[in-house]
């Protein structure tokens, strides 16, 4: 059994070594880094998604009266801390929060939806929704709650 373990560690580096589009073994591998003028993007983003907004741009949208921000967490997560002012319309359970969250909703308000950081994705999957139901004008602040508190913006019970 150790033999085959060895003889295939061995035929794999051997052929990635070749390979031109081969992984380096040891290296420095990019480190992805963003600040507050650059969006964080996820690897599952698609063409027609909404648009990724920067730290700064969603700042700046939080001082628009005419935007909404929506968390996509679930209740508890939402109840430990939250953007200040923002809706909880957890995307696991969006249809049991939809009813009481539509209402606020202005088809030419923008919406900007978040969760807790570049880890989680319910608020590109959230984003997506929207824009299927027909608001156009749906943003995804996908550096999340973690930035905004880093940064020491208007969160409530944090």
């Amino acid at each position: 059994m150790g033999f085959l373990l060895l003889a295939a560690t061995v035929l794999g580096l051997a052929s990635n070594s070749v390979n031109p589009r081969g992984v380096a073994v040891v290296g420095n591998y990019p480190r992805i880094e963003y600040g507050p003028d650059s969006a964080v993007v996820p690897p599952s983003a698609e063409p027609g998604d909404p648009p990724f907004i920067t730290l700064k741009q969603a700042y700046g949208k939080y001082h628009d009266p005419g935007t909404i921000f929506l968390d996509t967490r679930d209740p508890d997560d939402y109840r430990a801390g939250h953007i200040k002012g923002a809706v909880n319309l957890p995307f696991d359970w969006f249809d049991d929060f939809w009813p009481d969250v539509e209402p606020l909703l202005d088809g030419d308000d923008e919406i900007v939806v978040y969760c807790s950081g570049a880890e989680c994705e319910t608020s590109l999957y959230e984003g997506r929704y929207l824009q299927e139901l027909g608001y156009r004008r749906v943003f995804i602040f996908y550096g999340g709650l973690s930035d905004w508190v880093n940064r020491g913006f208007p969160a409530d019970s944090m």
